[in-house]
């Protein structure tokens, strides 16, 4: 039986050079996929899923995805990770990255 309590996920997350808005996010846990290039990517942040997120994370596919494939690409339409250009939520807020991986983990 689920126990409602979920584990925080930190990322590692790449910008291609080239295609902006292109993102790569990597578990901080996990290698970096070959891929990932120092001529075509370049080190945007790092992130923790219950943090301000990048306009375009996702945090449950990004746990899905990652889990299959080692990363998880999305699209964030700024030019750069930083703060500023971050969702922010408030720890209650339903919608919040927190609210969402309580939920999926079965402790309502």
């Amino acid at each position: 039986m689920p126990t409602g309590r979920v584990s925080v996920t930190s990322y590692r997350v790449f910008q291609h050079r080239r295609e902006p808005g292109l993102c790569c996010a990597v578990r901080e846990t996990m290698l970096i996929p070959p891929f990932i290039r120092a001529d075509r990517w370049s080190f945007g942040a790092n992130f923790r899923e219950d943090d301000g997120l990048p306009y375009g994370f996702e945090p449950l596919p990004a746990r899905e995805a990652s889990a299959a494939f080692g990363y998880y690409l999305f699209h964030h339409p700024c030019e750069t990770l930083a703060l500023r250009h971050c969702r922010h939520w408030p720890d209650d807020a339903a919608d919040s990255p927190k609210a969402a991986l309580t939920q999926a983990a079965g402790g309502w």
